[in-house]
C-alpha cells in the first residue's frame, strides 16, 4: 500500500512527501528494487543530482539491462554536463533496441548534428510503428521536423510540428486540461484581482532575499540563471524551475476551481497567505536535501511567476524578479518549435498566441505597479553586450560584481534540466533576430486581434 501511495505521489509530483514514504520503504529492507529507482527519480526532481546518481547505480547493480532506468541515468548526466558519459548511454539504448524513440530525442538534445540522415531514416520507418505510445509518436514527428527546419523545407516541418504538438497535447489530456483551465481562465482573468487574507510573515533573516527569473520559455532565462548562480556558491541557491509558488497556490484554489458547480464569474480568488507562505517555505525547504532557507539568496526560475508577483512581494518584500525577453514574434514560433509536454498552452500556435498577449498584459501591469522590483533583459542586447548588462543585473540584486562569472560555462556543478542543455555549456554567442520570419504566415490571422503583431 505505501509503495502505491508513493508512486501516486510522484505522479502528482508531490515528490517531498514521497520521499518520506520510499526511505522508509528502503530503510525497512524491502526487497521491492523498484523503491531504488523511485528514490533516484525523486531526487533528480528535488534537484539533489548525487544521491540520484547514486540511487539509480544501486538500482542499475540489480538490473544493469532496465532501459527505463539507462534513460534516466542519461539524462541525469546531461543534466550534469557530463555530455559524452550520456552520448555513450544515447547510443548503447539504441544498439540494444533501434526501435526505441527516446534515445534518440536525447541524442539531439544533447547536439543537433548527433543525428545523421541514416537515424532520421530509421525515425521516419518508426513513424508507423503501433507499438508506440501517443507521446512516443509525439517525439518521432517532433524529430522529423527538425531534419525539415534543417533542410529548410518549412512546409513539412509545419506538417510534422502540428502532428507532434497534438499527439503530446492529447496524450497528456486530463493534466492538460485542467493546466489550461488555471492559466487561461484563472490567473489570466483576475490578476489584477486577487485578495489576500492573513498576513503573518515568515521569519527568514534580514539578509535573505530570493530572486525571480521570469517571463516566457526560450527568452534566456537559463543563461541569466547560471551567471546569478555563478557568483556566491556558499551563499547562493539555484532550484530551477521549481514550481513551488504556482503549485502552492493551486493547493489553495484547487479544490474550488475543480468541482462541477464551479461558476468563473462569480469565484472569489481569494488566497490566504498564512497558508500560502507556510506551504511555500515548507517546498523550498524540500529542495536540494533539506534547504532550510538559511542561505542568502535563493533563486527561483519558475518562469510563470510573472503571474504571481504580487502574492510573492507580499511573503518575501525583498524579492527581486529578473524579467527575461525578446521579440514576442520569435518567442511564438520558438516555442512552438519546441518540446514542452507539460505547458499544455505551447501545442498550438493560437494558445501560444493567446498566452503571449496574457503575458505581456499582466508583466505591464506588475511593471508598473512595481518598477523598482522588476528588471527587464533583452535577450538580443544581452548577448551582444553581455559584461555591461550582467554587471547592472548584479547591482540591482545587490551581488558583488566579478568578471569571472562570465565563464559560468566552465562550471563543473552547472545543473541544467531545460532545453537549454548544450546551449548553456559554452560562451554567450549572438542572438539572431527576427527569426520569426519565415513563419510570420502563421501569425497573421491574428494581427487585428493583437497590435503588437505588427513588429517587423
Amino acid at each position: 500500500m505505501k509503495l502505491l501511495l508513493g508512486q501516486k505521489l510522484v505522479a502528482q509530483k508531490e515528490y517531498s512527501k514521497a520521499l518520506k514514504i520510499f526511505l522508509n520503504l528502503n530503510e525497512s529492507n524491502n526487497i521491492n528494487d523498484e523503491i531504488l529507482f523511485y528514490l533516484g527519480l525523486i531526487y533528480f526532481e528535488l534537484n539533489n543530482f548525487d544521491k540520484s546518481a547514486y540511487y539509480y547505480n544501486k538500482f542499475l547493480e540489480k538490473k544493469p539491462n532496465s532501459i527505463k532506468a539507462l534513460y534516466n541515468v542519461a539524462f541525469l548526466k546531461q543534466s550534469m554536463g557530463e555530455i559524452e558519459a550520456a552520448k555513450v548511454i544515447y547510443n548503447k539504448l539504441i544498439e540494444k533496441d533501434k526501435n526505441k524513440v527516446r534515445p534518440y530525442y536525447g541524442l539531439f538534445t544533447l547536439n543537433s548534428n548527433n543525428l545523421n540522415d541514416k537515424e532520421f531514416d530509421n525515425i521516419l520507418k518508426l513513424k508507423n510503428n503501433f507499438e508506440h505510445s501517443i507521446f512516443e509518436k509525439g517525439i518521432i514527428n517532433y524529430l522529423l521536423s527538425k531534419k525539415e527546419k534543417k533542410n529548410n523545407r518549412i512546409s513539412k516541418e509545419l506538417e510534422y510540428l502540428k502532428e507532434s504538438h497534438n499527439l503530446i497535447y492529447n496524450s497528456k489530456k486530463v493534466y492538460n486540461d485542467s493546466s489550461q483551465f488555471y492559466y487561461n481562465q484563472i490567473l489570466n482573468k483576475f490578476y489584477d484581482k486577487v485578495k489576500f487574507s492573513n498576513n503573518k510573515k515568515i521569519s527568514i533573516g534580514d539578509k535573505f532575499f530570493p530572486i525571480y527569473i521570469i517571463g516566457l520559455p526560450r527568452s534566456g532565462s537559463t543563461l541569466i540563471e547560471a551567471i546569478i548562480s555563478s557568483s556566491d556558491y556558499k551563499n547562493i541557491n539555484s532550484l530551477g524551475e521549481c514550481h513551488v509558488v504556482n503549485t502552492s497556490i493551486l493547493e489553495q484554489i484547487g479544490p474550488k476551481i475543480y468541482k462541477d458547480d464551479f461558476d468563473i464569474n462569480n469565484f472569489n480568488f481569494e488566497i490566504n497567505l498564512d497558508i500560502l507562505s507556510e506551504t511555500i517555505h515548507e517546498k523550498y525547504s524540500n529542495f536540494n536535501n533539506g534547504y532550510k532557507l538559511n542561505k542568502q539568496i535563493l533563486i527561483d526560475k519558475s518562469l510563470e511567476n510573472f503571474l504571481n508577483i504580487e502574492a510573492i512581494l507580499k511573503i518575501y518584500p525583498n524579492a527581486k524578479f529578473l524579467h527575461t525577453f525578446r521579440n514576442p514574434l520569435d518567442s511564438i514560433i520558438s516555442i512552438y518549435q519546441s518540446m514542452l509536454p507539460e505547458l499544455s498552452w505551447t501545442h498550438s500556435i493560437e494558445n501560444i498566441t493567446n498566452y503571449v498577449d496574457n503575458y505581456i498584459n499582466v508583466i505591464n501591469y506588475y511593471k508598473n505597479k512595481y518598477p523598482d522590483v522588476i528588471m527587464d533583459i533583452n535577450l538580443e542586447q544581452f548577448t551582444q553586450n553581455s559584461e555591461n548588462i550582467s554587471k547592472e543585473i548584479y547591482k540591482f540584486c545587490g551581488l558583488n560584481w566579478n568578471k569571472e562569472v562570465l565563464k559560468f560555462y566552465k562550471r563543473n556543478n552547472l545543473n541544467v534540466k531545460t532545453l537549454s542543455f548544450s546551449q548553456i555549456r559554452n560562451k554567450v554567442s549572438k542572438y539572431n533576430k527576427k527569426k520569426y520570419q519565415p513563419y510570420f504566415h502563421l501569425l497573421e490571422k491574428f494581427k487585428m486581434k493583437f497590435n503588437w503583431l505588427n513588429i517587423k
